[in-house]
């Protein structure tokens, strides 16, 4: 049985969250004024509330303990990175952040890098475990590369980051998702170490890039960016799709 299911509660809960955060996309999208290096802090308050739910089914599912090692070793290895990334371009290419997205540590990276890339692991984990569970490392690195295809242009596009060379992708370059393959492996190997390769990894693992993909694969939609728009849809219809076979299966073994 799948530990830690949806429930109905948390499936509408999931949901609303969804459809506020692409209403939110729109603002971001069409307002120029709603993205000024002043509100930062909104950028910054957002990385932090869309990382609670899934760092939350962490710690009830492995506990506080082994919860903040996973998170606190998987926010180290992307500070540590994307740091090293910004200084020599390896692996992601020659980029910087802009000043839309919080104070930087260091001059290098913002304050909010080891909030925002852990729930993209947890979330390409939990669904590679469904998906294509024969292939778990495999499979979680390629759901990983997909949300950078979403994710990238619309950052890109918002200024909260630029590459120097820019890059046939919506000025993302193709070494940057080589980067992110090379990252994608070293951190689902961090996450199964730091939490002891644990069996029955919950679906609630993907709330928080549920909600990360809705507003984002928005803020594509509404500045016409349409391939991460399109795969952003169709992430997002393969996490509802997920969800709802585990709704019936809970419902077939009550039965």
């Amino acid at each position: 049985m799948n530990p830690l299911p949806f429930s109905p509660k948390s499936r509408r809960a999931l949901l609303l969250g969804a459809i506020s955060l692409f209403i939110a996309g729109f603002f971001v999208a069409r307002v120029e004024e709603a993205t000024r290096p002043e509100l930062a802090w909104v950028s910054a308050a957002f990385v932090l509330v869309l990382w609670v739910p899934s760092a939350w089914v962490l710690v009830l599912w492995l506990g506080w303990k082994r919860a903040a090692l996973v998170l606190g070793a998987l926010g180290a290895f992307a500070v540590g990175i994307e740091s090293y990334a910004v200084v020599t371009g390896w692996p992601y290419g020659h980029f910087s952040y802009g000043e839309k997205i919080g104070a930087k540590l260091f001059g290098l990276v913002p304050w909010t890098v080891p909030f925002s890339w852990p729930p993209l692991v947890l979330g390409a984990i939990a669904l590679a475990a469904r998906i294509t569970p024969k292939q778990p490392l495999v499979g979680a690195v390629a759901i990983l590369l997909a949300f950078d295809l979403v994710l990238d242009p619309g950052a890109v596009q918002q200024k909260f980051w630029a590459y120097q060379a820019g890059g046939l992708y919506y000025g993302v370059p193709f070494s940057n998702f080589c980067g992110w393959v090379v990252s994608g492996f070293i951190g689902v190997w961090l996450f199964g170490k730091a939490s002891a390769n644990r069996s029955q990894i919950p679906l609630a693992l993907a709330a928080s890039v549920t909600l990360i993909l809705a507003f984002w694969t928005s803020v594509c939609f509404f500045t016409n960016l349409h391939i991460p728009a399109f795969i952003g849809l169709a992430l997002l219809w393969v996490i509802e799709r997920e969800i709802v076979v585990q709704g019936d299966e809970m419902f077939i073994m009550s039965g």
